[in-house]
């Protein structure tokens, strides 16, 4: 299969949930006290709506069993979507579950504006300066890909914020990719270099690029939860799967958010530049073994 049909089995995809970019312009967030360091307009969101579906597809669902065990989604449940960006995961979510309620909270609105408002309630909140909502008003509350939004100071009040709006008895499901250095890589390649950059970015940012892999020491401090499962996948580029191409197609579309921040980083001056490091790392992530893992873990509120 070529890029291009690559490309449209992505597209595919993100059509079937009705959201469309609708421009190509850089614009990111002007939140002081945040660290995010990628774009939030629209070309951004059609690439979390393309990862959303590349993670679905790694874990083979949208949740892990056991939250699907102990809750009844069926009947209908609460659910907060925290950091819920594009609104992918809600809007792929109530397709699955069309009985329960979505909240969703992010620190500005980049939502797609075809979402069912009757299921959908969106409030602006930051995790780290207290959500905008009660004590124990959720049965389950989600949180994904903020590893580049969070310092690593931030974790735990961020956790203890989750922790206070779930009800007793409710779940909470994190999930973060964990941005390793593959040492077994070439120091010269393109992918290496990726990866040295963007964690040396984190660093100097106060983040950690591989803050799931903590999951368990964090959450096992809090004696109000308990760990009901953790779950690390991974999946390797280069094997030609339906899940390969579709991470495939977001590591190029990252390495197009990237760029104001990757390219000074690299020492990359012109456009021609980053054009042609930007196809000497789509050849190596297809035609030698290039990891992108993630770290997910579910507890439940005691």
């Amino acid at each position: 299969m070529n890029t291009h049909q690559e490309g449209a089995l992505v597209t595919d995809t993100i059509t079937a949930t009705n959201l469309t970019a609708l421009g190509l312009s850089r614009e990111f967030h002007n939140e002081e006290s945040s660290t995010y360091w990628l774009p939030k307009d629209d070309e951004e969101q059609m690439r979390l709506t393309g990862q959303h579906f590349a993670i679905k597809d790694l874990y083979g669902g949208n949740v892990l069993s056991g939250v699907i065990n102990t809750l009844d989604f069926e009947k209908g449940i609460t659910i907060l979507d925290m950091g819920c960006g594009s609104g992918a995961w809600i809007m792929d979510m109530m397709r699955d579950y069309p009985n329960c309620t979505y909240h969703g909270c992010d620190i500005s609105d980049t939502r797609y504006k075809k979402v069912n408002i009757e299921k959908f309630i969106f409030t602006c909140g930051n995790v780290v300066k207290g959500l905008p909502y009660e004590d124990n008003t959720f049965d389950f509350v989600h949180m994904r890909l903020l590893v580049l939004a969070l310092r690593e100071e931030e974790w735990p009040t961020a956790i203890s914020e989750l922790i206070r709006v779930t009800k007793p008895g409710g779940m909470i499901q994190l999930l973060e990719m964990d941005l390793r250095q593959q040492q077994e890589d070439d120091p010269s390649g393109a992918l290496y270099k990726v990866g040295l950059a963007v964690r040396n970015i984190c660093t100097s940012k106060g983040q950690n690029p591989s803050i799931g892999t903590e999951f368990e020491k964090m959450l096992s401090k809090y004696s109000n939860i308990k760990i009901i499962q953790s779950d690390d996948r991974s999946c390797d580029m280069s094997t030609g799967t339906n899940t390969a191409k579709l991470f495939i197609w977001d590591s190029l579309q990252v390495l197009k958010s990237m760029r104001p921040v990757l390219a000074l980083k690299l020492g990359l001056k012109t456009d021609e530049e980053y054009d042609s490091f930007s196809k000497e790392f789509e050849h190596h992530i297809k035609t030698k073994e290039s990891r992108c893992f993630y770290n997910s873990i579910a507890v439940q509120k005691l």
